[in-house]
Protein backbone atom coordinates (compact mmCIF):
# COMPACT_ATOMS: atom_id res chain seq x y z
CA UNK A 1 0.00 0.00 0.00
CA UNK A 2 1.52 3.55 -1.43
CA UNK A 3 0.76 6.44 0.69
CA UNK A 4 0.37 9.68 -1.99
CA UNK A 5 2.28 12.82 -0.50
CA UNK A 6 0.25 16.06 -1.06
CA UNK A 7 1.87 18.13 -3.88
CA UNK A 8 3.86 21.16 -2.38
CA UNK A 9 2.47 24.81 -3.41
CA UNK A 10 5.76 26.36 -5.18
CA UNK A 11 6.89 29.54 -3.34
CA UNK A 12 6.24 31.71 -6.28
CA UNK A 13 2.16 30.94 -6.13
CA UNK A 14 2.71 31.71 -2.81
CA UNK A 15 4.05 35.16 -3.48
CA UNK A 16 0.89 35.17 -5.98
CA UNK A 17 -1.84 34.20 -3.51
CA UNK A 18 -0.57 37.02 -0.70
CA UNK A 19 -0.43 39.50 -3.39
CA UNK A 20 -4.30 38.63 -4.62
CA UNK A 21 -5.40 38.83 -0.69
CA UNK A 22 -3.38 42.04 -0.32
CA UNK A 23 -5.39 43.53 -3.20
CA UNK A 24 -8.72 42.07 -1.61
CA UNK A 25 -8.03 43.70 1.44
CA UNK A 26 -6.89 47.18 0.44
CA UNK A 27 -10.09 47.34 -1.86
CA UNK A 28 -11.99 46.48 1.39
CA UNK A 29 -10.45 49.26 3.19
CA UNK A 30 -10.84 51.46 0.23
CA UNK A 31 -14.27 50.36 -0.11
CA UNK A 32 -15.22 51.67 3.52
CA UNK A 33 -13.47 54.89 3.28
CA UNK A 34 -15.56 55.48 0.39
CA UNK A 35 -18.73 54.76 2.58
CA UNK A 36 -17.58 56.95 5.13
CA UNK A 37 -16.89 59.50 2.36
CA UNK A 38 -20.87 60.08 2.65
CA UNK A 39 -20.77 62.18 4.78
CA UNK A 40 -18.64 64.98 3.47
CA UNK A 41 -19.85 68.11 3.22
CA UNK A 42 -19.34 68.32 -0.08
CA UNK A 43 -20.85 65.15 -1.21
CA UNK A 44 -23.62 66.20 0.43
CA UNK A 45 -23.96 69.52 -0.99
CA UNK A 46 -23.74 67.78 -4.97
CA UNK A 47 -26.30 64.99 -4.07
CA UNK A 48 -24.12 62.15 -4.39
CA UNK A 49 -24.43 60.10 -1.51
CA UNK A 50 -26.14 57.38 -2.44
CA UNK A 51 -23.75 57.13 -5.37
CA UNK A 52 -20.32 57.55 -3.24
CA UNK A 53 -22.41 54.78 -0.75
CA UNK A 54 -22.93 52.45 -3.53
CA UNK A 55 -19.35 52.93 -4.85
CA UNK A 56 -17.89 52.07 -1.47
CA UNK A 57 -20.13 48.65 -1.33
CA UNK A 58 -19.07 47.83 -4.78
CA UNK A 59 -15.79 48.30 -4.03
CA UNK A 60 -16.19 45.95 -1.05
CA UNK A 61 -18.13 43.73 -2.34
CA UNK A 62 -15.27 43.44 -5.39
CA UNK A 63 -12.48 43.35 -2.36
CA UNK A 64 -14.05 39.96 -1.26
CA UNK A 65 -14.29 38.27 -4.40
CA UNK A 66 -10.76 39.25 -4.54
CA UNK A 67 -10.19 37.56 -1.54
CA UNK A 68 -12.30 34.28 -2.61
CA UNK A 69 -10.51 34.19 -5.94
CA UNK A 70 -6.94 34.05 -3.77
CA UNK A 71 -8.37 31.46 -1.83
CA UNK A 72 -9.34 29.13 -4.64
CA UNK A 73 -6.08 29.92 -6.25
CA UNK A 74 -4.48 28.48 -2.86
CA UNK A 75 -6.18 25.65 -3.42
CA UNK A 76 -4.90 24.90 -7.01
CA UNK A 77 -8.20 25.90 -8.73
CA UNK A 78 -7.23 26.30 -12.64
CA UNK A 79 -10.57 28.61 -12.73
CA UNK A 80 -9.54 30.81 -9.74
CA UNK A 81 -6.37 30.73 -11.61
CA UNK A 82 -8.24 31.69 -14.71
CA UNK A 83 -10.85 34.26 -13.22
CA UNK A 84 -7.28 36.22 -11.06
CA UNK A 85 -5.47 36.34 -14.15
CA UNK A 86 -8.55 38.17 -16.20
CA UNK A 87 -8.95 40.47 -13.31
CA UNK A 88 -5.63 41.56 -12.96
CA UNK A 89 -5.14 42.26 -16.91
CA UNK A 90 -8.51 44.28 -16.88
CA UNK A 91 -6.98 46.21 -14.09
CA UNK A 92 -4.35 46.89 -16.00
CA UNK A 93 -5.86 47.87 -18.82
CA UNK A 94 -8.20 50.24 -16.89
CA UNK A 95 -4.82 51.97 -15.29
CA UNK A 96 -3.98 52.54 -18.98
CA UNK A 97 -7.43 53.71 -19.88
CA UNK A 98 -7.43 55.84 -16.83
CA UNK A 99 -3.64 57.60 -17.72
CA UNK A 100 -5.41 58.59 -21.11
CA UNK A 101 -8.52 59.88 -20.46
CA UNK A 102 -7.04 61.85 -17.61
CA UNK A 103 -4.73 63.10 -19.26
CA UNK A 104 -1.96 63.94 -16.85
CA UNK A 105 0.88 62.18 -17.53
CA UNK A 106 0.95 60.13 -13.99
CA UNK A 107 1.95 57.10 -14.67
CA UNK A 108 2.11 55.68 -10.96
CA UNK A 109 -1.26 53.80 -11.55
CA UNK A 110 -0.03 52.04 -14.58
CA UNK A 111 3.61 51.22 -13.26
CA UNK A 112 1.78 49.76 -10.00
CA UNK A 113 -0.76 47.90 -11.66
CA UNK A 114 1.97 46.27 -14.10
CA UNK A 115 3.94 45.25 -11.02
CA UNK A 116 1.14 43.60 -9.67
CA UNK A 117 0.12 41.80 -13.06
CA UNK A 118 3.70 40.81 -13.24
CA UNK A 119 3.28 39.29 -9.38
CA UNK A 120 0.07 37.20 -10.26
CA UNK A 121 0.90 36.32 -13.69
CA UNK A 122 4.14 35.11 -13.48
CA UNK A 123 3.82 32.81 -11.00
CA UNK A 124 0.55 31.55 -11.92
CA UNK A 125 1.43 30.69 -15.60
CA UNK A 126 5.19 30.01 -16.00
CA UNK A 127 7.47 27.32 -13.97
CA UNK A 128 6.56 25.77 -11.23
CA UNK A 129 3.43 27.27 -11.19
CA UNK A 130 2.16 26.00 -14.16
CA UNK A 131 3.34 22.60 -13.77
CA UNK A 132 1.70 22.78 -9.95
CA UNK A 133 -1.86 23.96 -11.91
CA UNK A 134 -1.27 21.38 -14.30
CA UNK A 135 -1.35 18.10 -12.08
CA UNK A 136 -4.75 19.13 -10.69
Amino acid sequence: MTIETPRRRPTTVTVAVVVLYLGGIAQIGLGVVSIFLRYSTEVQADGLTLAVTLTGAGMVLFGLFMIAIASGVARGSSLSRAIASAVVVLALALAVADLVVAGDGDWTGVVVQSVVAAAVLLPLWLGGGRRYFAAR
